[in-house]
């Protein structure tokens, strides 16, 4: 695809609010899908464009001016927090569904409990999300939209301050974005590093939510958006994996309270036969367990993979690419198209 400077070479003000309107259009439009309860991915959908906007948003802050303030990218974080439970139950009984069959009888209660657990916290984690969006979600997009609609921009008529480009702006964010993400790669040394390798998570999400638009114009930030991919996807599942550690964790304490108060009933209510029942019914810590030690070896094994393709360096040809990217967007290399191929004489 040829750059044709729809974005790049308008001047970064404006550039960056018309960016920023698109992807609020894209969060209303996915609010607007949360109605139909078939549509899976309408959750999904909104919280993913809504962590675009407010990529975009933070890292094009000094462009943007008058037009933000710190209580709407407050209100936004919060949007974002208040649909994160129910979709980490969902991504955690997805998991738990797929090993389930793969377990052997007497494991299988830990896995059913848990599952029931997740579940209804899956529905009510969506019930506080749906209830919450319908109530806040179209009064901060019209004020986002009203104030991103508009600027005040002082221009010289001799041309002495001609405002830079976005090409300029967007070369600048991707140089910080990139540096981010290489120290937060160095920061990670083991599997057991959770919050490092969360931070790490985020700072190659924001790199590719810098990248994606610009691979509309230039092709070496759509060829550089998919290697980021398979880092992501790395990324995502061992924070998925250190998420789901925790749960089983909190689940075992959680079960083993619930067997202990059962135990106490009985015995407060004097019944042999409820009591026998209450201590020689089958009991979920087995399976927990069994679910913990495969979470772990998941974990461990994501983590390998991370180490071999990306840590210790590994990540560098990557970065130094964005570097190159950066510095071409920045002398305003990308807003010159290709010469177009020499053509073969006439027969």
């Amino acid at each position: 695809m040829q750059p044709d400077a729809v974005l790049l070479g308008r001047p970064a003000a404006e550039a960056v609010r018309r960016l920023a309107l698109r992807l609020l259009d894209e969060a209303t439009a996915a609010h607007a899908r949360l109605a139909d309860p078939a549509d899976a991915e309408a959750l999904h959908d909104f919280r993913v464009a809504v962590r675009r906007l407010r990529s975009t948003l933070r890292a094009y802050r000094p462009a943007l001016a008058e037009s933000l303030s710190k209580k709407l990218e407050r209100a936004l974080k919060r949007l974002g927090e208040k649909t994160g439970a129910g979709r980490d139950a969902e991504v955690q009984l997805a998991w738990l569904r797929a090993v389930e069959p793969e377990l052997p009888p007497y494991h299988r209660a830990g896995g059913q409990w848990l599952a029931a657990k997740l579940e209804e916290r899956r529905r009510d984690g969506y019930t506080v999300a749906t209830d919450h969006l319908a109530r806040g979600f179209a009064p901060l997009a019209d004020d986002l939209r009203r104030r991103l609609g508009v600027y005040r921009a002082e221009v010289k008529l001799d041309g002495s301050s001609a405002p830079p480009p976005f090409a300029a702006t967007a070369g600048e964010a991707l140089r910080a974005a990139a540096a981010d993400l290489g120290e937060r790669l160095a920061a990670v040394h083991a599997a057991g590093d959770v919050a490092a390798a969360h931070q790490t998570r985020i700072a190659g999400k924001r790199l590719r939510y810098l990248l994606e638009p610009l691979g509309e114009e230039v092709d070496a930030a759509r060829a550089l958006v998919k290697r980021l991919k398979g880092l992501q996807e790395l990324l995502g599942e061992l924070h998925d994996a250190h998420v789901f550690e925790e749960e089983l964790a909190e689940a075992l304490a959680a079960a083993a309270a619930e067997r202990a108060h059962g135990i106490l009933e009985a015995t407060l209510g004097g019944d042999p036969a409820a009591l026998r029942q209450r201590s020689r019914g089958r009991t979920t810590q087995p399976g927990l367990l069994a679910l913990a030690r495969r979470n772990r070896a998941r974990r461990d094994d994501l983590f390998r993979r991370l180490d071999e393709g990306w840590l210790g360096g590994r990540a560098e040809p990557l970065l130094e690419d964005v570097e190159a990217l950066a510095q071409r967007l920045e002398g305003g290399a990308a807003l010159t198209p290709p010469d177009p191929p020499a053509r073969a004489p006439a027969a």
